[in-house]
């Protein structure tokens, strides 16, 4: 054999192992990401299942995921079966991690303790995940820490990391007072001077300053919306908004309290943002979105106002996918609200045709209508349509 034709067999083996390299690589690179139990508290790992999914848009995965949650926060709050709901959150959270689940799975676990160490320190774990995945309220974070480090038995010295937690928590505007003097998991330190010393330091910050409470946490988790803001026809299944609301938050959110006062255990909800702030009311926006439908997922978008207090002035269906063919729109633009329903049409019938195969066609316009925010909150009728059904809900006059 001849160097001449040598080289070419080894040029044409170099090319071919390349050629099978990169699709090797290819293949690989397509493959999505997937947590293992082992890795369910590694921050690094969940982050990159996180940037996986999203740059590849896994919208089942995440479904499946949040179904999972709220069948976790059945058993949690509304049955009572706690081990089965760590399992629920654990599986949620390896099918596709979130910020709400993690939090949970650390307050059943903290519950779930009876003396064994390792439930705490999963707890705090889970804590820590969620934290850095930036779960809302950030307070509620810093005072569980606090119920784990005070049952851990690891803070001796007087109390001293139970209250730095605490006083975390107090700076990002915890101030229920009488949950902490009853909580079970913090018994033992009200009982030392690192208490008394922190109940002397928040109520002079009382006397130096305006005293926040839950529902200031609340609403300074919406961030500031650019007005004019609206909810489009092509958005209103809401993808774009990620951040769930805790259950913490629920005396705020009637629609997250089933008839029996159990947490609703079908639909989530998400921050969308603050709307208007006055110094009479605050307009809110947020979404609950129905995880077990399986397409086509219900979403309603609603506005609501608040007093200072945080009870409900008034509220209203800002925007919603109702169905496949049902959908409106909203619109706010200083304190006018302009809402419009349609009826979607497809290029195929849907029941022979899967949406992903599937396109809209055009939008019909059905009825219209334009109300007004007035100086205390309220929301008045300004020009409805006579086929406009839905109405205002006042929960104050």
């Amino acid at each position: 054999m001849n160097k001449y034709v040598l080289n070419l067999l080894l040029l044409s083996a170099f090319l071919f192992t390349g050629c099978f390299k990169s699709e090797k690589d290819y293949v690989a690179k397509v493959k999505l990401l997937k947590l293992n139990e082992a890795d369910i508290y590694d921050y690094d790992m969940v982050y990159d299942v996180i940037f996986d999914a999203e740059e590849q848009n896994v919208d089942s995965l995440k479904n499946k995921s949040h179904q999972l949650f709220l069948q976790g926060i059945d058993e949690y709050k509304n049955k009572k079966n706690i081990s089965k709901a760590i399992a629920l959150f654990k599986k949620s959270i390896l099918t596709f991690p979130h910020a709400k689940t993690y939090y949970e799975l650390g307050n059943a676990k903290l519950d779930a303790y009876s003396g064994e160490s390792s439930d705490l320190k999963e707890a705090e774990k889970a804590y820590s995940v969620a934290q850095r995945l930036d779960f809302k309220p950030l307070s509620m974070i810093y005072y569980k820490k606090a119920c784990v480090n005070n049952m851990s038995m690891v803070d001796k010295n007087d109390g001293y990391f139970t209250k730095q937690y605490l006083q975390q928590a107090f700076a990002e505007a915890f101030s229920d007072t009488a949950q902490l003097n009853n909580d079970k998991f913090l018994k033992s330190f009200i009982a030392t001077s690192s208490y008394q010393d922190l109940m002397r330091s928040i109520v002079l910050k009382k006397l130096l300053e305006h005293p926040e409470n839950l529902f200031d946490s609340y609403e300074k988790s919406f961030s500031a919306l650019s007005l004019p803001f609206e909810v489009s026809l092509e958005k209103v299944d809401m993808k774009d908004y990620k951040q769930s609301i805790s259950y913490d938050f629920s005396k705020y959110i009637p629609e997250m309290r089933t008839s029996s006062f159990g947490r609703e255990a079908s639909h989530d909800f998400l921050f969308v943002g603050k709307a208007m702030e006055t110094s009479n009311f605050t307009a809110l926006i947020y979404s609950s979105i129905n995880y077990f439908g399986e397409d086509m997922q219900p979403v309603h978008t609603k506005l609501v106002t608040y007093n200072n207090n945080g009870d409900i002035i008034a509220s209203i269906l800002f925007a919603g996918q109702f169905s496949a063919s049902n959908v409106k729109t909203g619109r706010i633009e200083g304190n006018e609200i302009t809402l419009q329903d349609y009826k979607r049409i497809w290029k195929q019938p849907i029941d022979k045709f899967p949406f992903e195969e599937n396109s809209v066609e055009k939008y019909e316009p059905i009825s219209k209508a334009v109300f007004e925010i007035d100086e205390m909150g309220k929301i008045i009728e300004k020009s409805v349509s006579s086929n406009y059904k839905d109405s205002v809900t006042f929960a104050k006059n």
